[in-house]
């Protein structure tokens, strides 16, 4: 980046750049050129906008009803999850949708926004059930609204419920519906299952040299190795140069100097102070004070300003001699003052706050670490011009790193995901993805410019790239016999379920078919239903029990490889429907609130889909802003 920065302001186009710029203040005005740049709206819908200000309150709202059921989760995460991109859609949903009912004529009315307002508890007085104006400018305040924002969402999302639920009517779900889903919550089976091990197989002959080839063939996608790049990678940090910085004392003292006059908080004073007229009301005011009469009181009854000073510094008491007063007395004291700029003041002291001097040794190492700091850009922007001298003189990367002092980083292998020759993530490019794009984007024996990472800028050199390829087969081969083995075994247990499924079907009893091919009976006419029988270590035989007609036989091989089962439906007992009318109708109910969700979630996508949604990407980047993104725009 910093090399880049030097490149293009020593250019001819940045010369003209300048020149053009230069012209244009000239002609318009520095205000001017920036005015009405871009739009203010994040996105723009049927006339209406959605603002930055809108999608953060849509944010915050959220995130508070998060935290009041035990989520807490910040703004700046949530943005980083892309939380706020789903509310923007939201957003833009609800205009479409309301701009669509309007266009239709579909409106609620001031006495439904009204009435749906009265609803709210909070905005209602307790005692006479009537709106409560200050309540409801509570409840707006802490929502962030104002009344005209609040009113019109109201009316928005009363329109959109009396679109959505007049396009939906009528949706329901067939009493079939219902009576299907019963029977298969319900229905179960009884079923006998039979298990033979791998071991029934006996033993598998090795393969041979041909049959090797035709499975390494077959398998060239499973046996595939990515292309893998050997890199170096160098960091150019101020952090590295801090402690080559020396700080002469008398700057150090300087800086130690003006940062505690300006962490030091000084006193203040909290006092109650009256304005009299003459002597003797500035004394009968002065014994009220002291009685604890209120000030505001007394000043009401006088015709007298009257104030309370909340917390004041010295400087900040405009009147000197009032100043010199309030600070030489007690706590609780009152005094007739004759000030600067009034004949008489009274005052009463009520509360003192000590000054508080910063911790001199904090302020010291804070003072050198911020010198220390600003000294080491300064031989970091140097460092990086002898890097770029010692590069264009013919120095590798790695020499012209170590040369000015750079932190050199060497990956001896890493594909384009991030990980090593193992497949295990490399931690020095972690969350980097930039460096990882620029590395599979730089040619072999090349180096990149600097770039930005976090507190670093990083130049990322490619040593060597390693070609895509697949694994030759006497790489492989002993892994390739393993696994031809173990298809070779799972066929064979799969012959031997198919047998016995062919011998059930043609019409020999379960159990002595079984014993005949060398099977253990496992379960013996047991009921069970479809949870059951997800239970069962064969991934497919579930399904196959369940779609079996009665009496017949289905096959399937564990999903370890390690046995076979062949299961036989001997009963099947479905409910009698006339018995569970209540459940169906519940069910029925489920699946015709799901069809209108679904209805409904349709025609809304559709109405977003022909409303012409303008969105401002840009506008949205910048105010809504990723931590990464925060990141690289500091490191710049």
């Amino acid at each position: 980046m910093l090399s880049q920065l030097r490149h293009l302001t020593r250019g001819w186009i940045a010369y003209v750049l300048l020149f053009l710029l230069t012209i244009a203040f000239a002609i318009w005005g520095i205000n001017d050129i920036f005015t009405g740049v871009g739009s203010q709206h994040l996105a723009s819908v049927g006339g209406r906008n959605v603002t930055p200000a809108q999608l953060t309150r849509e944010l915050d709202l959220t995130l508070r009803t998060q935290q009041q059921q035990g989520v807490t989760i910040t703004r700046q995460e949530a943005i980083d999850e892309g939380f706020h991109l789903r509310l923007l859609e939201g957003l833009i949903g609800r205009h479409a949708t309301y701009a669509y009912a309007q266009k239709i004529g579909v409106d609620a009315s001031n006495r439904m926004v009204a009435e749906r307002i009265m609803e709210i508890p909070a905005v209602n007085n307790p005692i006479t059930g009537s709106l409560d104006q200050m309540a409801y400018a509570q409840f707006l305040q802490q929502l962030g609204y104002s009344q005209g924002d609040f009113e019109e969402d109201v009316r928005g999302d009363l329109t959109r419920a009396m679109l959505l639920n007049a396009m939906v009517a009528g949706t329901r779900a067939p009493s079939s519906f219902g009576a299907m889903a019963y029977v298969y919550e319900s229905e179960s089976r009884v079923v006998s299952i039979a298990e033979a091990p791998a071991s029934a197989v006996g033993a598998i002959a090795a393969p041979t040299d041909e049959q090797i080839q035709q499975f390494w063939q077959e398998q060239q996608d499973n046996l595939r190795v990515p292309e893998f790049r050997a890199l170096t990678l160098v960091y150019a940090r101020a952090a590295d140069f801090v402690s080559r910085v020396e700080i002469p004392e008398e700057r150090l003292q300087e800086e130690v100097e003006a940062r505690s006059a300006a962490t030091t908080q000084p006193e203040r004073r909290t006092f109650a102070r009256i304005t009299a007229q003459n002597e003797q009301q500035a004394n009968d005011i002065a014994a009220r004070l002291t009685r604890g009469d209120a000030p505001s009181a007394i000043g009401s009854a006088l015709g007298v300003p009257a104030v309370n000073a909340e917390n004041q510094m010295r400087t900040e008491v405009t009147d000197t001699a009032v100043a010199e007063a309030v600070f030489s007395m007690q706590r609780g004291q009152t005094r007739v003052v004759r000030g600067s700029l009034s004949p008489f003041v009274v005052v009463r002291l009520d509360a003192v706050t000590a000054a508080v001097a910063p911790d001199m040794a904090q302020v010291r190492e804070q003072s050198r670490q911020a010198i220390a700091l600003d000294e080491a850009s300064e031989l970091l922007n140097a460092a990086v011009s002898a890097f770029e001298d010692a590069r264009a003189s013919g120095a590798s990367v790695d020499a012209a790193a170590r040369q000015v002092g750079f932190t050199v980083v060497t990956v001896p292998a890493v594909e384009a995901q991030g990980r090593d020759v193992n497949q295990q993530p490399i931690a020095a490019l972690e969350g980097h993805e930039e460096v990882l794009r620029t590395a599979f984007q730089t040619p072999e024996g090349e180096a990149s410019d600097f770039i930005p990472v976090g507190d670093a800028d990083v130049v990322v050199a490619v040593n060597s790239v390693t070609p895509e390829r697949v694994r030759p087969i006497e790489e492989v081969r002993e892994d390739l016999v393993r696994a031809w083995t173990a298809r070779e075994r799972a066929s064979r247990l799969r012959e031997m379920g198919e047998s016995l499924v062919a011998s059930v079907a043609g019409g020999q009893d379960f159990n002595a078919a079984a014993r005949a091919a060398r099977f253990n009976v496992i379960v013996g006419s047991r009921a069970i239903d479809r949870r059951g029988a997800s239970q069962i270590p064969a991934r497919g035989l579930a399904a196959q029990i369940f779609a079996a007609s009665e009496g017949a036989a289905v096959t399937d091989v564990r999903a370890d490889g390690g046995a076979v089962f062949v299961a036989v439906v001997q009963e099947i007992n479905r409910p009698v429907l006339a018995e569970h009318p209540q459940e169906i109708e519940a069910l029925r109910m489920q699946m015709s609130e799901s069809a209108v969700t679904g209805f409904g979630d349709a025609l809304q996508d559709e109405i977003i889909a022909r409303a012409n949604v303008s969105r401002n990407q840009r506008l949205l980047e910048s105010a809504f802003r990723p931590s990464n993104a925060e990141g690289e725009d500091g490191a710049q």
